[in-house]
């Protein structure tokens, strides 16, 4: 995946520590052969590295022990040469306010924030009955590897048109991309200028470092792309600009955001009065219960009433990719045991890095099941809101 400086702008402290190098110890298929080309050929837009790896790891740390453990090996060249077609992901959402939905005959989309994490990481500390001396100390940090800014983009692009396409068949009048931008409101809302990166601890113990696409004629709305801390503000601007735009448009305003998560991390915490301490990470295709809906009617007085989406999350247990370590900086255990015999404490960290490199090709076609489930029940709820 390549890197670029508004994404370690926006997630340094995270992207950092998952850019690590080394030598991965995901293993090449010995089959791969079979899946591949023949010699000369052209390499396959959507091939994998064809390596394999597991698709869980465990890291444990106690009073008398440390030590990892990996679960499920799967090979990426197998997953490559499975179906690339799934059925929509079954999306349930939650809504607030939806009479305004009623409230103007067509509907606008300015644009569809779909962002994909790109790296998590847990930690997890046994204070050792409470003294520091004592203390033990598991992490594990993962990497998405296999998705680029040029798939994210265009699968980005899809996601927007077929919500679109969605809203048409089901009846309903949506603003085309040429009145959309033809609109002065439109035309002043804020926008990033590219793909635009976040972090922060959105479920469970796991801090996550995500990057946000846009449709490439509609870059992601400020406000709108996930933003904390002081960036969320933003989104109080496009309300407003939401507002006049839905006035101007005679049309409800609909801002999706939707996040694709890849793995699920759980960490036994910081526990002062325990002597062990365990991160499990599970590779698992997800939408993250961050991702939303807003969408706002513009009043006749120019006020702007906003209403929402939300959701619970949905999982696919389709496989996708591997886990393969890249690089393992825990404490020596010879040194560790060294300075406890001549009485410097007992303090040992276990620190593991591990790639998530996907099948392209999978992960791609999960990505559309997830987009295509999540705007079908966006469009079932808006039909239901707006049936007299």
């Amino acid at each position: 995946m390549r890197h670029h400086p508004y994404r370690l702008a926006a997630g340094a402290s995270v992207l950092a520590l998952l850019g690590l190098s080394g030598p991965a110890s995901g293993q090449a298929d010995p089959f791969g052969a079979l899946y591949q080309p023949p010699p000369g050929s052209p390499a396959a837009r959507e091939a994998s590295s064809g390596r394999t790896g597991s698709t869980s790891v465990s890291g444990a740390v106690g009073r008398s022990y440390a030590g990892a453990q990996t679960g499920g090996m799967v090979s990426l060249a197998q997953l490559d040469m499975m179906p690339g077609d799934l059925p929509p992901l079954g999306v349930v959402l939650d809504g607030g306010s939806t009479r305004f939905l009623k409230n103007r005959p067509r509907i606008v989309v300015p644009g569809y924030s779909l962002a994909f994490v790109q790296g998590a990481s847990a930690s997890a500390l046994a204070g050792g009955a409470g003294l520091d001396t004592n203390a033990r100390r598991t992490k594990i940090a993962t990497r998405l590897v296999g998705l680029t800014d040029e798939m994210a983009t265009a699968l980005a692009d899809e996601a927007h048109a077929d919500l679109v396409s969605q809203l048409q068949a089901a009846g309903f009048e949506v603003v085309d991309l040429a009145t959309l931008q033809a609109s002065e409101r439109m035309r002043s809302l804020p926008r990033h200028g590219a793909a635009v990166g976040g972090q922060g601890i959105i479920d469970s113990r796991a801090t996550k470092a995500w990057v946000v696409y846009g449709p490439r004629a509609l870059p992601p709305i400020k406000g709108h792309a996930f933003e904390q801390g002081m960036g969320a503000i933003a989104a109080s601007g496009a309300l407003l600009a939401f507002g006049k735009a839905s006035q101007e448009l005679d049309a409800i305003v609909v801002a999706p955001r939707l996040m694709i998560d890849y793995i699920d991390m759980e960490s036994s915490g910081r526990r002062a009065y325990s002597g062990s301490a365990s991160v499990d990470a599970d590779l698992r295709f997800a939408i993250n219960p961050v991702s939303r809906v807003d969408f706002v009617w513009g009043n006749e007085r120019g006020g702007a009433m906003p209403g929402w989406f939300t959701t619970k999350g949905a999982a696919s247990p389709q496989p996708f990719g591997i886990l393969a370590q890249t690089a393992d900086r825990s404490d020596s255990i010879a040194t560790h045991n060294a300075l406890v015999s001549i009485g410097f404490g007992s303090v040992y960290r276990q620190s593991l890095v591990y790639d998530a490199e996907v099948s392209p090709k999978r992960y791609a076609a999960l990505t559309r099941s997830a987009v295509q489930g999540f705007n079908a029940a966006l469009v079932a709820e808006i039909r239901k809101a707006r049936t007299p």
